[in-house]
C-alpha cells in the first residue's frame, strides 16, 4: 500500500480515530466502523484490504506523522495537516469510482462472467463449439446455461451485442478499451488486465486502478432497465455483497412495526435491529422520521453543522433524554440530505 492512499483517507480534513479506519479497510462489519466510513466518506473503501496488518498499518501512519503530512493528537487522533492536503494536490486519483461496500465482495467473480458470457456468445455466432472455455467451475457453466437458455440465439446474440455496445458507448474510450482487450472469443484471444495497463505504474496502483474501472464497468451496467440481459445476470452475483440479516429485516420495514416489534418478529437482539437500521439508513431509501421522534429532531435542530464533529458524550451531557439510536440517524438523515444537495 502506497503512503499517498492513506494520505488520501484523511482529505475530509477531521480529527478522526486511526483504528476505526483501520477495521474499515479490513472489513469488519460494526455499525460503528460503517458510521465511521460513511460520515468521513470513505464506506466505499469497506475491505478493500483484508490482509492489512496493524503493524504494517501503524509503520505508514507513523512515517506520515514523521513528515508532517498527518498530526497526532494526544488522544490517539489524527488530521491531515495543510502540508498534507498541498501534496494530494500533486497524485493523480484513481478513487472516485470505487465503491467496495457495494460491490468489493463479487466484482472479480462477476468480471469473469462477463467475460465468459463474451466468449460464448461469440463462438455461438460462429457455431464452433470446439473452444477451451475460459471457466470449467460448475459457478460460471450453471449460470450461463441458464441465461444462455432464456433467448433464442440470433434473439441473444443480438442482445448481448447490443447491450455492449451501448455500454462501450457510455464509458470513455480509454475503459471502453480496457475491457474490450481482455475479451476472449472466435479467433481472439484477451489480453490479462495487467498487459493492457501502463508499466510504468506500481502493482499497488494497477490494483485500484483496475478496481477502479471495473467498478465502473458494473455501476454502468447497472444503470440500464431491469430487462437487460447483462443486468439480469449479475445482480445475483452482487446481492451477495449484501447483509442477508439486513435485508430481512429491511423486508418487514414494510410493515410499519416498531424497532422492538421488529426484535421480535426477526427474534433477534434489540441491538442487533438498531445495527441492521443504522446501516439500511447509510445507504438506502429509508424512513427516518418513523424512528426519531420529535424531541429529538428539535433537540439537535439546535446543534450547529458540521454534523461529523457531534459526539453523543457531549450531546448527552446537555441533553440526557437523547438516544444514541435516534442521534446517530438524525447525523446520518442530515449528511445525506447536505451530500445530495450539493449533487445538484
Amino acid at each position: 500500500m502506497e503512503p499517498s492512499f492513506i494520505l488520501a483517507l484523511f482529505q475530509h480534513g477531521y480529527k478522526v480515530r486511526t483504528s476505526t479506519l483501520y477495521h474499515l479497510l479490513k472489513g469488519k462489519r460494526t455499525s460503528s466502523v460503517l458510521l465511521y466510513g460513511f460520515l468521513y466518506e470513505n464506506l466505499r473503501f469497506f475491505q478493500l484490504f483484508p490482509e492489512l496488518s496493524e503493524k504494517q498499518f501503524d509503520i505508514l501512519l507513523d512515517n506520515l506523522v514523521k513528515q508532517k503530512l498527518l498530526s497526532k493528537t494526544s488522544d490517539s487522533e489524527v488530521q491531515i495537516t495543510a502540508r498534507g492536503l498541498q501534496a494530494l494536490t500533486h497524485e493523480k486519483d484513481h478513487y472516485s469510482w470505487i465503491d467496495n461496500y457495494r460491490f468489493g465482495k463479487t466484482d472479480e467473480m462477476i468480471w469473469r462472467l462477463l467475460q465468459f458470457t463474451v466468449q460464448v456468445v461469440s463462438h455461438l455466432s460462429f457455431n464452433n463449439k470446439n473452444y477451451l472455455p475460459l471457466e470449467q467451475s460448475p459457478l460460471y457453466q450453471k449460470q450461463i446455461k441458464t441465461y444462455i437458455r432464456s433467448l433464442p440465439k440470433a434473439q441473444l446474440i443480438e442482445t448481448v451485442k447490443k447491450e455492449w455496445t451501448q455500454i462501450f458507448s457510455a464509458l470513455p474510450k480509454e475503459e471502453a478499451d480496457f475491457f474490450a482487450q481482455q475479451f476472449s472469443g472466435y479467433q481472439t484471444i484477451g489480453k490479462t488486465s495487467f498487459q493492457v495497463m501502463p508499466n510504468q505504474e506500481t502493482v499497488f496502483n494497477r490494483f485500484l486502478i483496475k478496481k477502479e474501472k471495473l467498478h465502473h464497468l458494473i455501476d454502468t451496467i447497472l444503470l440500464m432497465p431491469d430487462a437487460s440481459f447483462l443486468k439480469k445476470l449479475l445482480l445475483p452475483l452482487l446481492k451477495q455483497n449484501e447483509n442477508k440479516s439486513m435485508n430481512e429485516t429491511a423486508r418487514y420495514l414494510k410493515m410499519q412495526p416498531s424497532v422492538e416489534a421488529l426484535a421480535v418478529q426477526r427474534k433477534v437482539k434489540l441491538s442487533t435491529i438498531k445495527d441492521h437500521l443504522m446501516e439500511l439508513a447509510l445507504t438506502k431509501d429509508f424512513p427516518f422520521e418513523r424512528f426519531i421522534s420529535q424531541p429529538t429532531y428539535a433537540c439537535l435542530g439546535d446543534y450547529s453543522k458540521p454534523y461529523q464533529d457531534w459526539t453523543y458524550r457531549l450531546v448527552k451531557q446537555e441533553n440526557p433524554e437523547v438516544d444514541y439510536f435516534e442521534f446517530r440517524l438524525y447525523q446520518i438523515q442530515k449528511l445525506r440530505e447536505e451530500r445530495e444537495a450539493s449533487r445538484g
